[in-house]
């Protein structure tokens, strides 16, 4: 064979054999494909595992650095301090160098008296001696001089159109008497235990006070006449003529308990206040029997109405009881006998 042939042999074997070596490498190609999709997602699966490590360990050192953050703050705190100390260290080293010679003085010189152990960083407490009480401050009267001089000169007025028989002119004199020390009431009473101008005053009010209520009771104005007698008792508890005024005025308006009341306060006065009101015990006496009257009559009539209430019921109760008595007794027995 010639050399031709040979050639033209080993390509038809090459052309027999080509599509072969083309479908297995077409085979070899998908295999490695489907590797290369796996190991993308394995790829992508590590990456997201890797992201969120390092956002874990980015939220730790965050936490870490707010931990470390009030450290530093205390660290920078402390720093002066420790420069302070630097400072002092060497104050501290000629101290003890002074110390032997303080050791010497202490044996030239006497012992002094024992004191209490000595605390370092600590200062000697000085004796604070006890304070003295302040004494109270000087308390300044008024001067009531204008105002004392204008009530007794209505007093005066007030006392003279009394005598004469005018009243509504003497009410209208001890009314603005009254008015004006009626705005300096408080005043008066703060003042009264050093002020003797102030105790004066006082007197004056209840005085005139007085006149007025008495003349409301003489002009019929027995309400008006109460006020004020009560105003009275309120500040001076003793006064007499206004309990017999208080009684006298409740008795004229036809209220006797409460009559009866202030009454029963001017009987337990000593026997010489009764002695100015002789005429008015008996009255007293009087009203207070014929209001024990009346209390009893009220009591007796409530006690009828009771009866006659009771009996309205008792008699159907009475009536039931009384049948149901025969009905037992007699009924009974004759089915017994049977």
């Amino acid at each position: 064979m010639s050399t031709n042939e040979v050639i033209n042999n080993k390509e038809e074997e090459k052309k027999n054999k080509s599509p072969i070596k083309e479908q297995t490498a077409d085979k070899t190609n998908e295999k490695s494909g489907k590797k290369k999709k796996k190991n993308k997602k394995k790829k992508e699966e590590e990456n997201i595992k890797e992201i969120k490590l390092e956002e874990k360990k980015e939220e730790q050192k965050k936490e870490e650095a707010e931990k470390e953050e009030p450290k530093k703050e205390e660290d920078k705190k402390e720093e002066p301090k420790k420069e302070e100390e630097k400072k002092e260290e060497p104050k501290k080293v000629e101290e003890k160098k002074e110390e032997p010679k303080k050791e010497e003085e202490k044996k030239e010189e006497p012992k002094k008296e024992e004191e209490g152990p000595k605390i370092e960083g600590e200062q000697k407490e000085e004796k604070k001696e006890p304070k003295k009480p302040r004494e109270p401050e000087p308390k300044i009267p008024t001067d009531f001089t204008e105002l004392i001089k204008e009530i007794n000169d209505l007093k005066k007025e007030g006392n003279g159109l009394y005598k004469n028989g005018s009243l509504e002119e003497a009410i209208t004199k001890y009314k603005t008497a009254y008015e004006k020390l009626e705005k300096e009431i408080p005043k008066i009473d703060r003042e009264r235990d050093y002020n003797p101008q102030s105790s004066e005053l006082f007197t004056l009010f209840i005085q005139i006070s007085q006149n007025l209520s008495l003349c409301y009771f003489k002009t019929e104005k027995y309400e008006e006449s109460i006020q004020l007698d009560s105003k009275i008792i309120a500040r001076d508890r003793h006064y007499d003529k206004s309990y017999c005024r208080l009684f006298q005025s409740y008795l004229k308006l036809d209220k006797k308990a409460q009559a009866v009341y202030f009454g029963n306060i001017l009987l337990n006065f000593d026997e010489e206040t009764k002695k100015k009101y002789e005429e008015v015990i008996p009255i007293i006496e009087e009203t207070k029997k014929t209001l024990q009257a009346e209390y009893d009559a009220i009591r007796a009539k409530e006690r009828k109405e009771m009866c006659k209430s009771i009996a309205k019921y008792a008699v159907p109760i009475i009536i039931l009881i009384a049948a149901f008595a025969i009905y037992f007794f007699v009924f009974k027995k004759k089915k017994i006998g049977k």
